[in-house]
């Protein structure tokens, strides 16, 4: 391993808040304000604390909570003295905690009440690995009955009377490793990925160049900290010194409430996030927040067109950004502006620079769904499985990248780097302005009459019919076909589905038989045009990052009978 003094650090953010933040907040959570000295103060006394405790560069430790200034503190906590976290999600099932506790083996444990509904019977579980239980904060009564008898840690325990360690004395684990974030687990158990300080700080230099984050921000946290878009983000936030105000969990109104409270300049937000945003603001009588927010990145999935119009209508000040990425990456790798009020860029404008693939005023387009340029540090290029459209697997090379699966041996080590390819799992292509399009998801495609099709691509046609509000195509066995492509349809407000019985070309009607002409004039392949439309009443299903649960629509849709197709 490199002389690990020449390598990068998260906790070097911890100077700059020091030096250039010690009198401002930083922090704001409920009742609690820190300052940058109160808080760097804290992240040190805290580390020395496991330091005593006997914690070793090399260790993993294990955090399950809800958002919070406190979990922040441990994150750069266990950074500082060599240590890798592993964050895990409170909503996971008992059987997801046990299942993820076993590939990362810690050797503590963090939480707080949000894991309460698995937490007793984890505390029955064995892990030979695990030699402390430790609390973010003190428990509420019921809580602390589920303790009793437990040897547990307190974090204000571990702070108490500590020489704090000086500034720049921080350790690495091997590797340079400083996080195991798990992913959604789409298609199958989640993986614990293996990312570097490296990676980390390379990421939020992208998003600080792109974004234009800086000291001044207040940056509301609405992801949680245990995915990566809300670590990433976290981070560049520390980076640059700015002030985070943390809920513990997302809610609409809470949000809303701390934009208008805090001034809040910055947000990132994911489809479900922001529909539940603009929803919500759509019926407040007076609404000041949109002349505060001046920068929006969304991922985990693009924003559909109306809620583009509508993200501009009530943050008419923010920079809208979207950006493509994944945990295996670090977070974003692409980026692309959707509207930037300071230059009066809009959709329409920034796609012109498309060229011939945008034959319309829209970021769906037949062959996917463009997101934008490759960031300063990464390297994209496309495996083609189709020479003809040029399209295939997308592979991406750089320091973004992953260091391993935890549970696997070192791929990406730094003589490697610049020679490895990450395959992305996704199909996509690059057109000649160096913009990706992304067409689906390689174990996603459905396979029907010996064609490959890609959900997202017929996605892309339908979503622009102004009758549908969202739409899921996936794939469901047939006898004849192998898979038979079926598309579920929600409707925009004041739209009807009409039965085919009652086929009409009335206006605000909608019907299979409209949607299949649709799709034919549209220029959409026959072989690709579902063969059934239904229409979904409910809301799709989402992962913990809103990504759509296709295997669960998928399922829902084989047992459900034939003539209930269109009532589901």
């Amino acid at each position: 391993m490199a002389n690990h003094y020449s390598q990068s650090h998260i906790c070097q953010c911890l100077s700059r808040l020091l030096t250039l933040r010690p009198h401002f907040p930083v922090t704001i959570a409920g009742d609690r304000r820190k300052t940058g000295r109160e808080f760097v103060e804290q992240v040190l006394a805290l580390a020395q604390g496991l330091l005593d405790l006997g914690v070793t560069a090399g260790d993993v430790i294990a955090i399950s909570a809800f958002n919070s200034d406190w979990y922040l503190e441990w994150l750069l906590a266990i950074a500082f003295v060599g240590g890798i976290v592993a964050p895990l999600n409170y909503r996971w099932s008992f059987e997801e905690a046990r299942f993820a506790m076993n590939v990362v083996k810690p050797v503590m444990l963090v939480t707080d009440e949000s894991s309460q509904t698995w937490y007793s019977k984890l505390l029955k579980t064995d892990f030979p690995s695990l030699r402390w239980y430790a609390l973010l904060d003190s428990p509420s009564s019921d809580f602390a009955k589920e303790l009793n008898g437990i040897d547990v840690l307190h974090s204000e325990m571990l702070k108490k009377h500590r020489e704090k360690p000086q500034l720049f004395d921080y350790s690495w684990a091997p590797d340079c490793a400083v996080l195991i974030c798990f992913t959604s687990g789409t298609t199958g158990k989640p993986k614990g990925v293996t990312l570097s300080h490296g990676a980390l700080i390379i990421q939020s230099l992208a998003k600080i160049a792109i974004v234009g984050y800086n000291e001044d921000d207040v940056y509301l946290h609405t992801t949680p900290l245990c995915h990566i878009g809300g670590l990433s983000s976290a981070l560049t936030m520390l980076m640059v010194g700015g002030c985070h105000v943390l809920t513990p969990k997302f809610d609409p109104k809470s949000a809303v409430d701390a934009i208008e409270r805090y001034d809040v300049t910055s947000l990132i937000t994911v489809p479900a996030i922001m529909a539940n945003l603009i929803s919500l603001i759509r019926h407040k009588e007076k609404w000041i927040g949109g002349e505060t927010v001046k920068k929006i990145l969304n991922g985990g999935g693009s924003l559909s067109l109306e809620l583009i119009r509508d993200t501009n209508l009530f943050f008419h000040k923010a920079k809208l950004i979207s950006a493509y990425g994944m945990t295996e990456t670090c977070s974003s790798m692409t980026f692309m502006t959707l509207y930037d009020p300071m230059h009066e860029t809009s959709i329409s404008q920034n796609l012109q620079i498309v060229g011939e693939a945008a034959s319309s005023n829209s970021i769906y387009q037949p062959q996917g769904i463009c997101v934008g340029k490759a960031a300063p540090h990464v390297e994209l290029k496309i495996c083609e499985d189709d020479s003809t459209r040029h399209i295939g697997r997308i592979l991406t090379r750089g320091p973004h990248t992953m260091l391993r699966y935890w549970d696997q041996t070192l791929t990406n080590s730094s003589n490697a780097r610049s020679e490895a390819w990450f395959d992305t799992g996704d199909i996509g292509s690059i057109d000649n302005h160096g913009n990706l399009w992304l067409l689906g998801r390689t174990n996603g495609r459905i396979k029907s009459g010996g064609e490959n099709i890609y959900p997202e691509e017929v996605e892309a046609i339908l979503q622009g019919h102004p009758g549908i509000a969202g739409v899921v195509v996936v794939g469901i066995p047939d006898a004849y076909l192998t898979e038979m492509v079926a598309a579920c349809i929600k409707l925009t407000e004041n739209w009807q589905w009409l039965e085919e019985s009652n086929y009409s070309n009335q206006e605000f009607h909608i019907s299979s038989k409209s949607l299949h002409q649709y799709c034919i004039q549209h220029n959409l392949s026959r072989f690709k045009i579902p063969k059934m439309f239904v229409l979904w009443r409910k809301p799709f299903p989402l992962t913990t990052t809103g990504k759509v649960r296709r295997d669960q629509i998928r399922k829902e849709l084989m047992c459900l009978p034939q003539s209930l197709h269109s009532n589901l």
